[in-house]
């Protein structure tokens, strides 16, 4: 990852997808394990209604599946093949593929538009949020990771110290993977506000391409999308 102001709209793009389905892999740890270790004191047992011990047995079940999905998400944004996967799950390729497939295209489609439309008439509290709050807030995810390993001796930045870097490879590839998604339907118009932040964005990556490897011309790229980012804020401040 890289420095970045605390912005949610936009500091999941100061990290790798593969650092953000870890950090979402953590968070789900954490749950489990907490979850887990509240079942262990007996102090309450006698106050608990008959199957209460089954109903939190069975919660615990449904988180280590949630678990157990995260880390298949995490596998294969670090390329892992669904062979390798399968052989893990002691299931032949193909049902290994066909029983993550969906999460694993939620998870991509969610980390380029992270809010779930609200429908005429919905009724709060409404899930707005679609893409998991760690990969959201990964700062504040990887904070408060980080202060609950600690404090579990785990030692200081357990969780944000092993996270991979944000390379200049990954942040092409995020901006292609963001530039597909926002071209996905040829026959509709892409939203002005998407299309001016991947067009910040690719100023961005342009300057630190230039300044990288020292190739001038993407520094005169980099200008050509700032102007284009400036008169597509221009046209949306115009129609506002």
């Amino acid at each position: 990852m890289t420095d970045v102001e605390h912005d949610p709209d936009t500091e999941r793009y100061a990290y790798s997808p593969k650092a953000l389905a870890r950090l979402v892999l953590s968070y789900e740890l954490r749950e489990l394990a907490d979850r887990a270790a509240g079942g262990v004191p007996t102090g309450s047992d006698d106050y608990a209604e008959p199957g209460e011990e089954v109903a939190d047995a069975l919660a615990l079940v449904h988180q280590a599946q949630e678990v157990l999905t995260r880390a298949v998400l995490f596998e294969r944004a670090r390329h892992t093949s669904w062979e390798a996967i399968a052989e893990q799950l002691d299931m032949k390729k193909q049902s290994a593929h066909e029983r993550y497939r969906e999460a694993e295209q939620e998870w991509k489609d969610a980390l380029h538009e992270p809010f779930n439309p609200i429908p005429p008439g919905a009724r709060f509290p409404y899930e707005y949020l679609r893409l998991h709050e760690a990969a959201y807030e990964p700062i504040k995810a990887g904070r408060d990771l980080d202060e609950w390993a600690q404090e579990h001796g785990k030692g200081e930045h357990a969780v944000t110290g092993g996270l991979p870097t944000l390379s200049l490879l990954d942040e092409m590839g995020q901006l292609l993977d963001g530039l597909n998604y926002l071209y996905r339907d040829m026959h509709k118009r892409p939203a002005p506000g998407a299309r001016l932040r991947l067009t910040e964005r690719k100023a961005a990556l342009l300057d630190r391409i230039a300044i990288e490897e020292g190739r001038p011309e993407a520094a005169a790229q980099a200008e050509e999308a700032r102007a284009l980012a400036a008169q597509l804020r221009a046209e949306i401040e115009g129609t506002a």
